[in-house]
């Protein structure tokens, strides 16, 4: 009896419940109004975040114009996220025209489904760039995905899993026929024969009238100049120059020993990069610690701390691991098309670097307004090759910067490129030249005690960044 009156208590408390919701559903309510246009990605993803946020201060109707052919997954499941925790009366997706790949995972986020007519859904196996299929990891995260999403809104999730695996099929019982090794796609019809949709309609107001919604007035948003900014500065091309320039600027600065206009562009262009990854919440923030390490590795390599080359090594990973890291996102929905974009950037910022440093190293020493950003106590006078190459052999000079084997030697009140046999020379130590071949001055160091040395640029000469000699 006890039992009986309880399941009675319990049923009664849930029809109230469910009596509250629907009445809170159906009552007046703003309609804040989200595009999911065009491709799906990062910028996106931020636009849509800050949307819901609006809607749930406004305690609004969250509706999702829909038409894409897909994009990221990553992005498209920070869209799910949003949407199946939007604390809001509901949420609809306007299906208008096509919600293909990712965008048929961001339809299924929404309780209520809403398709034009002609329009269509499903497709949504992550693919390579060629149109091969992507690993079976991927595809299972992605069923995964789909599946919950469905189950979460009361769907049947068979249909959702046949969107991304063709291995089973569907069979007749289920209200569609669908032959093993098919994808599923439905159809405004077939959406609505197995409940995926709810109804159709042509446009948005028709949209909201259908799922018995009554509006106060409709807000329509857009991207502002901050979600613009953030998908310029994650485009693949923006992505590729900011880190050619970053790590072009890098060079510029170790190699010249030089702290000025060009690191500081270099910094900002770093800056802008992984701000903008960071912001949409791509690049995690193991990225920044890898990349910032790498950076610091490499300071230490060219200063006079010896390391024989191993903080040269371990910076350089450090630089790629955080750049890759920043691009690719997280690893668990890393898909070979987004593996394939990573890997392009980069081999794109590589590629410009190598030019960049050809030009510096090629032309920069005869560019006249380049003369103000170059430190002259550590930067060769190339004129001096010509004319006395071979009255060096036996001279004696005073390394002005870390000999790594190569580096900066004061000779007869001359600095030149000079280079060891592999050996590593603090800068202030006594040299000999033991060899030329062609411009390159091979050095070693004497026996002598090191030594510091004044000229007529400098109060004191140091390594690349300034700091003082031994005495």
């Amino acid at each position: 009896m006890k039992t009986t009156v309880f399941l009675i208590c319990l049923s009664l408390l849930a029809f109230r419940a469910s009596f509250a919701q629907t009445d809170s559903v159906k009552g007046p309510h703003r309609v804040l109004v989200i595009e999911i246009k065009n491709e799906v990605d990062a910028g996106m993803a931020s636009y849509v975040e800050r949307a819901v946020e609006q809607a749930e201060k406004a305690h609004a109707v969250i509706l999702l114009h829909v038409n894409t052919l897909g994009g990221r997954l990553d992005a498209a499941i920070k869209i799910r996220d949003a949407i199946l925790n939007a604390k809001v009366p509901t949420t609809i997706a306007f299906i208008d025209k096509r919600a293909i790949s990712a965008g048929s995972l961001i339809s299924l986020a929404a309780k209520k489904i809403v398709m034009s007519s002609g329009s269509t859904m499903g497709a949504a196996t992550p693919i390579y760039e060629t149109g091969e299929k992507a690993s079976e990891k991927v595809n299972s995260y992605m069923r995964g995905e789909m599946k919950s999403t469905a189950e979460a809104n009361h769907r049947d999730p068979r249909f959702a899993v046949a969107m991304v695996d063709e291995t089973n099929g569907l069979d007749s019982s289920t209200g569609i026929m669908l032959p093993p090794g098919k994808l599923l796609t439905l159809t405004t019809v077939d959406a609505i024969k197995i409940k995926y949709a709810d109804t159709t309609a042509e446009t948005i107001d028709a949209a909201i009238a259908s799922v018995g919604i009554q509006t106060t007035d409709i807000i329509n948003t857009e991207e502002s100049f901050g979600d613009k900014l953030i998908r310029f500065l994650t485009s693949g091309i923006v992505s590729s120059l900011l880190i050619m320039i970053g790590m072009a600027g890098a060079f510029y600065t170790i190699k010249t020993g030089h702290f000025g206009a060009i690191t500081m562009a270099a910094i900002a262009a770093f800056a802008l990069f992984f701000g903008g990854q960071y912001i949409t919440n791509v690049a995690p923030f193991i990225a920044i610690v890898l990349f910032l390490a790498g950076i610091t590795l490499l300071l230490i390599e060219v200063s006079p701390v010896p390391t024989f080359g191993l903080a040269g090594v371990l910076g350089i990973i450090g630089v790629v691991a955080g750049l890759f890291l920043a691009l690719a996102g997280d690893l668990k929905t890393l898909t070979p098309e987004r593996t394939t974009q990573t890997f392009v950037t980069l081999a794109i910022a590589l590629s410009g670097v190598i030019v960049l440093g050809y030009v510096i190293v090629k032309y920069g020493p005869k560019a006249t307004w380049l003369q103000k950003f170059r430190n002259m106590a550590t930067t060769a006078d190339t004129t001096f090759y010509a004319s006395a190459q071979a009255l060096l052999i036996g001279k004696r000079g005073i390394t002005q910067t870390m000999l790594r084997p190569a580096g900066i030697v004061l000779v007869d009140d001359r600095k030149i490129d000079a280079v060891t046999n592999g050996e590593f020379i603090s800068p202030g130590t006594a040299v000999s030249v033991i060899q030329m071949t062609g411009n390159r001055v091979i050095v070693q160091a004497l026996d002598e005690e090191t030594v510091t040395q004044h000229d007529e640029h400098t109060p004191e000469h140091g390594d690349t960044f300034g700091g003082r000699l031994p005495k």
